[in-house]
């Protein structure tokens, strides 16, 4: 069994290693998305890590989809994507393969009780989020951001390869906002997603105060500048999240 993050990053190869790392060390493999950006980056990014894609980027939905299908067609025993950012941290006190397995458990039970799916259905056809990192939760009730989005989500192999029509794990459309939202809303309607409080992942938000004191928002001056264009957008991507929820996710449909 192999767990893989699969993420596009636009940071320089040193600066994203920081992070990676952390990953590697807790025993995931990395596939990483970054733009065509010299010879440099190209060799830096695929003698470290597994499975490297620099193409133009096509936005983050496209980009972790394209991801998960290399991951899946090239390496058997992928079973686990985790869908987040170059600023996110994996959980400190369990390895991959433990949070793996316990997501094998758990979903067998959930899904088994279902007849209709066939067996291999069973184990990876669900979407796992972490919730131990409460940043944002100011006790106003409202909760953490992290409780209202999968924003640093495990999704199975069979939720990947069957969900949208075969189409992906990620609604397409979207380039970067509210990606993460219909991912939750989607897991919830077919009754497989799974929020677990003991997991934590920290998110590094460029926004996030220090660690004494999380909820304070920095400076909007400090926003890389990558993720400006992905907040310009956010206007038409919520106009779209919020169309497509009073649709019910039209095409959002798993194949046999």
């Amino acid at each position: 069994m192999s767990v893989w993050l699969t993420i596009p990053s636009k940071r320089p190869p040193e600066e994203a290693e920081k992070v990676l790392k952390l990953w590697r060390e807790r025993g995931y493999r990395i596939a990483l998305y970054c733009d065509p950006n010299g010879d440099d980056v190209r060799a830096k990014s695929e003698k470290a890590h597994h499975i490297t894609v620099t193409e133009t980027y096509p936005g983050y939905a496209n980009a972790v989809n394209t991801l998960i299908r290399k991951a899946i067609d090239r390496v058997a025993d992928a079973e686990w994507f985790i869908a987040a950012g170059d600023d996110v941290e994996p959980d400190p006190n369990k390895s991959a393969e433990e949070i793996a397995r316990e997501c094998n458990d758990y979903f067998y039970s959930l899904n088994s009780g279902n007849r209709e799916m066939i067996a291999d259905y069973w184990t990876t056809f669900g979407v796992m989020q972490p919730t131990g990192d409460r940043w944002g939760d100011h006790g106003d009730g409202k909760g953490a951001y992290i409780d209202r989005v999968c924003g640093s989500a495990w999704i199975g192999r069979e939720f990947a390869r069957r969900m949208y029509q075969g189409k992906g794990p990620l609604w397409p459309e979207y380039w970067h906002m509210f990606v993460d939202e219909e991912l939750q809303e989607v897991a919830k309607k077919y009754g497989v997603l799974w929020q677990r409080p003991d997991l934590t992942q920290i998110h590094r938000h460029w926004g996030r105060g220090p660690d004494d004191d999380p909820n304070r928002i920095q400076a909007q001056t400090k926003m890389p500048p990558f993720l400006v264009k992905a907040n310009e957008g956010f206007a038409s991507a919520r106009k779209l999240f919020n169309e497509r929820k009073a649709a019910g996710f039209p095409g959002s449909e798993p194949i046999a």
